[in-house]
Parts: C-alpha cells; structure tokens; sequence
C-alpha cells in the first residue's frame, strides 16, 4: 500500500493548488465577458469584469476583478468604497480590519508604505508574498475620486491596479509617473515572471493532486516537478516559497519506493520550510517525512515523526476546532483549513504506521479521531471517508478480524465508487477485500471482489501491486481443483490476472514514456493526439471532484456528463494509438490467453511468472492449452538466488572468473521450469516473460540437470534444448508480433562503439555535488571500451555495409546518431555503456552513454535518456547492446530493463541483444559476430544467438580455450524480443557453416573485460 493524500488536503493543505474557498478566490464564469483593461507590467493583455464582494469595513460600490495573460484565476481585486480617504483612513485600512484580516489569509504582507499613484493620489502599498506558491503579490490602499479603494493581486497587475481604481482610460496618463510602481520595480525586475507563470504552476500544482488522489504516483510526479521548475526558474532554486512543490514531488517519489531522491528533496524542504510565506509549511515538511520513513519500511520509526506533525499542525489550527462542537464556519480561513486536514491526516497516516508496526489496536480509535475532527469541519469529503475505513481495515486485520476487516475494506470500496468510480483507488480496495474474504474462506465473495477489480485495472490500464494480486491467483487456482471442468477457463483467467501486476520501475517508465511521447522532437500528430488524452483524462478528474464535493449520487446530470467524459477519454486513447502503432508497448495493459496463443508457432511456448512475498506462480503456453503451477519460489528467494548465481559468473574483485554455482543454476530451473516440462517440451523456442530480479538472468544458463562445475561443456544448459526468447510482458511479444513482418529497411548494418568519455568537469556540471556528487563519482568509472572498435568494424564487414556504416570515438554523439537516418538499417549496434534506471539516482531513466560534443560544457549530451529514444524513428530487425549491466541492488536491474527495451520496441526495433554483466571483449566480439553472420544467413535471431553461444560451448577446450564453456563468456548475451523471426523454421548450430573463429579474437583468461 502507498501513501496518498485526502482529496480536501490535496485541495487546500499541500500548496499544490492550495486554492483558498469560493468566498477568496472565484473562477472566471457567469458567461460574462470582460472589458479590455491594458496591459499589464509584462505587456500582457487584461481584461475587467465585476467580482465578487470580499469582506470589507465599509459599504462597497462596486467589486471587480482583472484578468491578464489568459490566466483563469484573477490577477487582480479592486473594491471601491465609500468614505472619506484621509491619511487616517489609508493608513487605518491598510493597517487593519475585515479586509487587511481576508489580505492576510491568503498572502504575507510587509509594512504599508506611503506612496502615489499615477497623477499623484495618495496611496499605501504592502509589498506581499502570495501564501500559495510564494509569488510576489502587491496590495494597494488608494485615495480615489469616489472614496477609498483596495486592490490586491499578482504584483505585475499593478499598473491595472492603478488605472482602475482611478477610474482611467486604458491608455492612461502617458505622462504621469507612479510612486507605488517604482517602489515595486525592483521586485518585479528581480523576479521577471508573468500571471502565466502562476497560472501555470497552479495548473501544474492541481494536476499533481488530481493525480497522487488517483494514485498515479509517477504522473503526479511529473506534474509536480515541472511546477518546481517554474517556481526555481522564476524565485530561485532557495527561495523558501518552492517548498510546496518540493515535498509533493519528494512524497510521490517516495511513494515509488526511490528513497533516496525523496530524501535529497526532503533535505531540502526542511531547510527552506521555517521561512516560507505559507505558515502549514513546517508541519507539511514533518509529516511528508514521517510518510517517506514508512514508506522505507520502517513504520516504528515513523511514528514519533507522525506525532511532531500532529503537535505542528494543532498548533494553528483554532481552538473551537479541538473541542466538540461544529465549526463548519471556520473553514473559510484557509490556513485553519489547512490545518484541519493536515491534522486529521497525519492522524490517519500514523494510524497505519501504528498498525504496520504491530500496534494495531491503536489504529482505530485515532482514525476515529480524525474523521471526527473533520466532520465538525464540514471537511469529510467521501475519498477521505473511504481512506479512514481502509486504513481502519488494515488496522482490523493485522489483529486477525478477517471479517470486520472485509466489511470495512467493502464499505471503503464504496465510498471510492462514488469519489473516483473505475480508478485504481477502487480498484486496489476490491483486491484488498477480496484478499480478506478469501481468508474467510468465502471464495466465491473474494472472486467476485477481484474480478469487479480487475476490470477496473484492465479498463484504465493501470498496474497493482504484486502482493494485492497474489490471493487472486490463489482463489482461481483453489477454484480450477475444485472444479476440474472449468479448469483450463480459470488457468486462462489466472494467466491474464498475473498481467494485471507490474513492479514499481517498470510501472514507471512506462507512465512516464506514456506522458512525455512526441512530447520534444517527436511526430506532431503523436503530440496532439496524447495532448488530446491528457486533456480528456484532466476533464474526466474534475467531474470526479464535481460529485465528490456534491456527495455522491442522485444527480442524473453529473452522471451523465462523467459518462460523457468517459467515452471521449476512450475515444481519445484510440486517437493516440492510431497515431502511434508502438504507443500499445507503452501501456500497461493485459493480453489473455488466445491471443497469446494465437502469435505462438506450433514449435514455441511462452512461460510468465508472478512472484510473490511467500510464494508464486509459473504459467505457460502451448498449442492453445493454458498451464499454471504453484511453486515455493518467492520474490525474496528469488532476488537471493539471482544475486548468489551472478555473483559465481561475474568477474571478482581479484579480475577472476569465478566458479560457476551449479546448485542455484539448477534450483531456478527445477522452481521455474520443471514443473512446466510437459508444456515445453520439443519446443525448438521457448519464450520466457520472466518477473523481476529474474530478468537480469540469461535463462539458456540455467541447468535442466546436474552437472560439473569442471565440465561445463557437458552441462545440461537449457540453451542445449531451446533457443530462447525474453520479453519484458506476454503483452509485449503480442504487440511486437501484431506488427507487419520483418524490417523492410534497404541496407543492412549501422554501428557505433568506442565513445569519448565526457570529463570529471563536464560530469560536475551535469551532476551538482550537493544532489548527485555520488553520480558524477560513479559516471568517471565508466570508462572508454577501445575493444568495441574491433566488433563493431568485425560486424560492418560480416554485413557487407560500406566504412561510413561505422562511427567510432568523438562521431559517436547523440547528434550524429540522430542524423544517421536510423530508420535506413536493420540492425544498429550500440558498443556502448547502458545505464538501467537506479545505477546512478539523478538518471531516472535507462539511458545510453555517448561521446559528449567537442567543446561541450556539461556532460549532458552525453546521456540519451529512454524518453529520447521514444523519438527515434527506426525499422530494426535488431539492435545490439553490447556493454549493459543488469547487476543492479536487489534485481532492480533486471526490472528497469523492460523499461529500456519498451523504449526501443515504440522507436521500432523488434528485438534487443543487450549483455548481462561485463563481458569479455574477445568473446563478445565473437559472439556478435557469428550471431550476425547467421541472422544473415537467414536464420531466426533468437536461433542465431543460440548457434553463437553453442559454437563457444562446443569449441571451449578445442578451438576455443576451455574456460570458454564457462557462462562467464558464453552467456552474457540475450534477446529480449524477437529480433528477426524465420520464415519457416529455427536455424540451429548445425544449419550453418562453422564459424571462421580465426577473424575474431578468441581472448583467453586474461582477457579484457567491459562493462
């Protein structure tokens, strides 16, 4: 489970929107249509209209409100009152009373300063900073020709300000000067922004709520980091006003499971919060610390934190809203309202620290408290009711009452239906429901429970955890013993339920890609057609607001108008496809069993797996019948296996090859393969969706047998019985085969290797010291691979290509490679460093390292991010990676993986040879070059990188040196797609003539190694 906000704080407490009450701050609406107005400081056109009457000390003429840049909100509020305008009475309204105490809520003002206008009427000026956001905000107390006026608004407004309130043309006086305008130069000079500029950080700042309210962590956190970009690029990166958009960026990034990026930015926030305008902004910075340290797991530690946020939040919230009484009145104080929900969140946010942290019977009785405290309020909105009862859930099950735990989990469920109908709250909820009932041994409720669910996760293509998928697995698989006859309809269904769960990195990459397509250099129609979905997705979120705020059903309009929504949202992902063929491998959707079936040759099988906290799942394909097995094998197990297999492959910190652990290599195979031999038997391919850490492992070096470490040429290698094809999902292979044919490109090879490292000064740049310092320390390590040289030139020579096919050294940049027309060649190979999303914490992404331009002041051109690749057009049957490392902590390596091959699969290519670990130069060139040399002899890639890996086998201790049939050297390479498919049938080892093995260099022991 994550961490979420309620929809009222996202409203109000995180500064996101922090939009105060309807009474502060109206939308433009009403139909009316405003007046011209002049431009403001910034050249931008304005527009007047009446507004609506604030609190004021004496009786208003009339109220209105400016427009400026095509900002929805108003840049401006200027009340005319009646009364005489005095010194006093300047100085008495700016100084205090109903309207200074409404300023003061929503801003932090200086002094009032005497000052004149344009044509010289007196004048008071405040110099402001806005609560929300921290944008320099202006008040003005002025002696005008009918009494007194009071304005406020962004500070650029003030010229408006200025002509409005005494009753100006547009055009103003050309000759008179304003005092109040000079005293706001300065500031304004300084800080050189615009209304759109708030206009959009606003806009920014509520999409990131909308979206962590639906759970969309990723998005949200794309959203809230582009805010935090205008606030640093418009009041610097130290301004203490950016504070908001730092901790909801730090809280979505957290809720990722990226615990270090969180902290940096939290680091930050705590630095910066005790200054800021926006007074919540301390207890906000506690309690967003207090979320990042259970999302770290560790819920003991959490709760003292949770505890000083409570303290921090109470203290400004008003007195008469602690004791029990209704205070629905108080609410139009925003910083009161702020606080309430800031409170009775932390509440319920240490209520499930207490429960994960084994103090369950605590839980309850404080989310009882916060919902109470809210209710006084008037602030108990449903997604907030259906938050405390499944957090309240949670706290019932820890202590073993399965079935009020359900109830509760089924009531929560509720509440999101109406809150956010058919979004992953709700979604995530019925599994939770579902897991309890199944624990009452009610499996028919629970298969209801996870099936209304699953619909949810299929129709809005979002992904679960795979601890909330796990029980579903289990109530089919009790289900198909059960009911022998229905057995191969409920394996089916468990094949499509395991889709349903994607880890945190993968889920990433592919929302992020899925945002950001066309985005920067990309096809424009792509761009419009995805602008077009976020813009139906934005409309489809305010609707939900809508029938929050209106508490649930009963309006057959609203209703009508979210159905409404909802197709077009719909229509318009069908846009986006049509657009953009690739765009399917950037969704995280699921494929069922037929269709698997139906892009399977009789001579293939596909086996996926779904592991679980203390157990899993392996399923394959084959002629159409669905198998699906229980294994003991869990995710933790699995991560430890992985990592003690790799650890006797790769070289150690001696430069020695390791002696290879038969054991493990055999105990994978027996808990993921064995129990589907019938299923895989004779399969000439067998195409493996593998999960977690356990794609950073070549399957072909997995042991179907005992063997001898002594021996390995004999080993039963599970490359001796199958060529092998991996694929990041089964959705994956069935988008890449729903393609037409092979790559219809006219020439056949483009290869780069032997990038230019960019410089420790360049890397400095790129990566600051105080966020990244360890980053530029790890990027120097990633020296320059002179060995690829001699593949690379091996490989264009094998193609027949000419000697322009081949850029080496400093022509090896990312404008070069962009100018290459990469759409020309069926194969590309990268003889480069691949970095996986985590090896270095400021690269989110996966991303290729290339030679920096000559000159170049950063490192920055260096690093082709994933997202950039999302822009490549090419037609390629293949393209070989030939320096990655999957190695990352915890098998998180394996994982960003898929990322990093969706990525080239939208670009257009079919298949991807990446290596494992660091390889040994003379057997990768090897390797590389006898693949190609049998791809091009027309045999299938995955069948040619099998003849590759067995000629290394098979001539290790012969032609070969007879460390060779150490996996160390034969193993490193994988496909991850199809690459190009037979036509007919897979070539084996035996279908082409021997390797000419004498043109490469073999390497030996003392071989060099690459990353």
């Amino acid at each position: 489970m994550r961490l979420r906000f309620s929809a009222m704080v996202l409203f109000l407490l995180l500064g996101a929107c922090a939009e105060p009450p309807p009474e502060a701050y109206v939308t433009r609406g009403g139909g009316q249509a405003g007046q011209p107005a002049g431009n403001d400081s910034r050249g931008d056109a304005c527009t007047v209209q009446a507004g609506r009457q604030p609190p004021a000390d004496r009786p208003v003429i009339r109220a209105q409100e400016t427009y400026c840049g095509g900002w929805s909100q108003p840049a401006a509020r200027i009340i005319h009152l009646r009364g005489a305008t005095g010194a006093a009475d300047l100085d008495a309204l700016a100084a205090s009373g109903l309207w200074r105490s409404w300023l003061d809520l929503r801003v932090a003002c200086g002094a009032p300063v005497a000052t004149t206008v344009a044509g010289g009427a007196a004048a008071r000026l405040l110099s402001c900073t806005r609560r929300s956001g921290g944008w320099p905000h202006v008040a003005l107390v002025i002696a005008g020709a009918e009494g007194p006026v009071v304005a406020d608004g962004v500070a650029t407004a003030t010229p408006v300000i200025e002509r409005l309130a005494l009753g100006r043309q547009v055009a103003g006086d050309a000759g008179s000067r304003s005092a109040a305008m000079q005293l706001a130069v300065t500031r304004l000079a300084a800080d050189a922004f615009r209304t759109g500029d708030v206009g959009r950080y606003e806009e920014l700042m509520r999409l990131g709520a909308d979206l962590n309210q639906t759970e969309n962590y990723t998005a949200a956190e794309e959203a809230y980091r582009a805010a935090l970009a205008v606030q640093e690029r418009v009041l610097g990166r130290d301004n203490p006003n950016i504070v908001g958009a730092l901790l909801g960026l730090a809280v979505n990034i957290s809720n990722q499971q990226r615990p270090r990026e969180a902290q940096i930015l939290l680091d930050r926030a705590g630095q910066l919060a005790p200054q800021a305008a926006d007074v919540i902004a301390p207890a906000r910075y506690l309690h967003y610390t207090g979320l990042a340290t259970m999302n770290r797991g560790d819920a003991a530690a959490a709760i003292p934190i949770l505890e000083q946020a409570e303290t921090a939040y109470r203290a400004q919230v008003p007195q008469e809203a602690l004791e029990d009484t209704n205070v629905a009145g108080i609410v139009a104080d925003p910083i009161a309202q702020s606080a309430i929900l800031g409170l009775a969140e932390a509440k319920r946010n240490r209520a499930l620290a207490l429960t994960r942290a084994g103090r369950s019977a605590e839980a309850t009785a404080l989310v009882n408290e916060a919902r109470t405290l809210l209710r006084r309020a008037g602030l108990e909105a449903t997604i907030t009711i259906g938050r405390a009862l499944r957090t309240q859930a949670g706290a019932e099950a820890r202590r073993g009452r399965t079935e009020a735990a359900a109830r509760l989990m089924e009531q929560a469920a509720n509440r999101f239906a109406v809150a956010v109908p058919g979004e992953r709250p709700e979604a995530i909820t019925l599994f939770l429901a579902g897991s309890q009932r199944l624990l009452t041994g009610r499996r028919a409720e629970a298969l209801s429970a996870f099936r209304a669910g699953a619909a949810i996760v299929r129709a809005r293509q979002v992904a679960l955890p795979v601890e909330a998928v796990i029980p579903y697995l289990d109530a089919l698989n009790a289900e198909a013993a059960a009911s022998p006859a229905q057995d191969q309809a409920l394996r089916a269904e468990m094949f499509a339920a395991a889709q349903l769960a994607q880890r945190g990195s993968t889920a990433r990459f592919v929302q992020q890609a899925s945002a950001r397509v066309g985005a920067a250099g990309g096809d424009t129609r792509v761009a419009e057609a995805v602008r077009g979905l976020q813009e139906a997705d934005r409309a489809l979120r305010t609707l939900f607001n809508e029938r929050d705020v209106a508490l649930g059903g009963g309006n057959a309009e609203l209703d009508a108008r979210i159905n409404a929504a909802q197709q077009r949202r719909n229509e318009a992902e069908s846009e986006v496809a049509a657009a953009a063929p690739g765009y399917r491998q950037l969704l995280l959707t699921a494929v069922d069993a037929p269709a698997v079936a139906r892009v399977l040759a009789p001579d293939e099988a596909l086996v996926t797996m779904l592991l679980g906290p203390r157990h899993g799942y392996v399923m394959a394909i084959r002629r159409g019948t669905v198998t699906a097995v229980r294994t003991t094998l869990s995710e933790a197990e699995a991560n430890q296996r992985v990592q003690r297999l790799r650890a006797s492959i790769e070289l150690n910190a001696q430069g020695q090859v390791p002696v290879f652990d038969v054991a493990e290599a055999r105990a994978l195979h027996a808990a993921l393969l064995a129990p589907l031999a019938a299923a895989t038997e004779g399969a000439a391919t067998l195409i493996v969706a593998p999960d977690g850490a356990l794609l950073s492992l070549p399957f072909g070096l997995l042991l179907a047998g005992p063997a001898d470490p002594a021996a390995l040429g004999r080993a039963p290698f599970l490359i001796r019985r199958h060529a092998i094809v991996h694929v990041p999902s089964p959705q994956a292979l069935a988008t890449l085969r729903a393609a037409p044919g092979g790559s219809a490109a006219p020439l056949p090879y483009i290869g780069f290797g032997d990038f230019v490292p960019p410089t420790p000064a360049q890397l400095a740049r790129s990566f600051p010291a105080d966020r990244c310092g360890e980053d530029a320390r790890l990027a120097q390590g990633l020296g320059r691979l002179p060995g690829t040289r001699t593949e690379v030139q091996a490989a264009r020579q094998l193609t027949g290509s000419a000697p322009d096919a081949v850029l080496l050294g400093g022509d090896f940049t990312a404008a070069k490679l962009r100018q290459a027309r990469l759409g020309q060649y069926r194969i590309l190979h990268l003889a480069t460093h691949a970095l996986l999303a985590g090896e270095l914490n400021c690269l989110p992404e996966p991303t290729i390292l290339l030679s920096a331009p000559a000159g170049a002041a950063d490192a920055n051109a260096a690093f082709m991010r994933a997202s950039e690749v999302l822009n490549i057009q090419m037609d390629a049957d293949l393209v070989i990676l030939s320096a990655c490392n999957t190695g990352g902590a915890g098998g998180a390596g394996g994982e960003a993986l898929s990322g990093l091959a969706r990525a080239f699969f939208y670009a257009g290519a079919r298949g991807l040879l990446i290596t494992h670990w660091a390889v040994d130069d003379g057997a990768a060139a090897l390797t590389v070059a006898d693949a190609i040399r049998r791809q091009q002899g027309g045999a299938s890639s995955a069948a040619a990188l099998r003849g590759a890996q067995l000629l290394l086998l098979d001539e290790a201790g012969g032609r070969l040196p007879a460390n060779f049939a150490h996996p160390y050297y034969w193993a490193p390479f994988a496909l991850i797609g199809d690459g190009r498919r037979a036509p007919a049938r897979n070539a084996s080892v035996n279908d082409a003539p021997r390797s000419p093995i004498a043109t490469v260099p073999a390497g030996d022991t003392a071989g060099a190694s690459r990353l």
